[in-house]
């Protein structure tokens, strides 16, 4: 084979494989676009996760998320987030300031510098501490979406024991009043 039709031919192969990546790589982003979820996500309140859904929107994050980034169970209590949440947010905090001491002489000026090269120690990160806000915000708004539902039923069931509570007294007393007018 010469080296000109071995060339063409490395050429007409490599293009036949690439045209065959980027016709597949087409196909998965189109079913990608048209997936949807089956069902979404139930909350606890056993709803259709509407609300969730709306939430996690608007925040950017969803809740499993958020209970990954601090660490924490989905039925932890809101002390043991706020610990969490405390514990990692302090832990990429910047260092606070070191106290200088005032060196006298020459050497100050590069005393100084190493002192404050050794003190410097972890670095932290704004984007942690951010990402950690975050989590702690979507967490307190899906339980402050949960509270109105709670009280919602809570109230809901209260009504229905009153109205079936409400409804033998009502008949007692009808039937006190029969009895009265006879």
């Amino acid at each position: 084979m010469s080296a000109p039709r071995a060339l063409a031919q490395l050429v007409v192969d490599s293009l036949r494989i690439t045209g065959k990546a980027f016709a597949a790589a087409g196909r998965q982003a189109m079913a990608n676009a048209r997936h949807r979820p089956d069902a979404p996500e139930a909350g606890p309140s056993g709803s259709g996760g509407g609300g969730s859904k709306a939430v996690t929107q608007d925040l950017g994050m969803s809740l499993e998320e958020a209970h990954l980034i601090l660490n924490v169970k989905k039925d932890e209590s809101m002390e043991k987030i706020l610990e969490n949440y405390e514990r990692i947010f302090a832990a990429n905090s910047p260092p606070p300031p070191p106290k200088e001491k005032e060196a006298v002489g020459p050497q100050a000026g590069a005393s100084n510098a190493r002192q404050r090269a050794k003190a410097k120690g972890p670095t932290h990160s704004h984007y942690l501490q951010s990402k950690v806000y975050r989590a702690l915000e979507r967490i307190q708004a899906e339980r402050a979406s949960e509270q109105p539902e709670a009280e919602a039923a809570e109230a809901a069931s209260e009504a229905a024991e009153g109205a079936a509570e409400g409804a033998p007294e009502s008949k007692k007393e009808g039937g006190e009043g029969k009895e009265g007018k006879q």
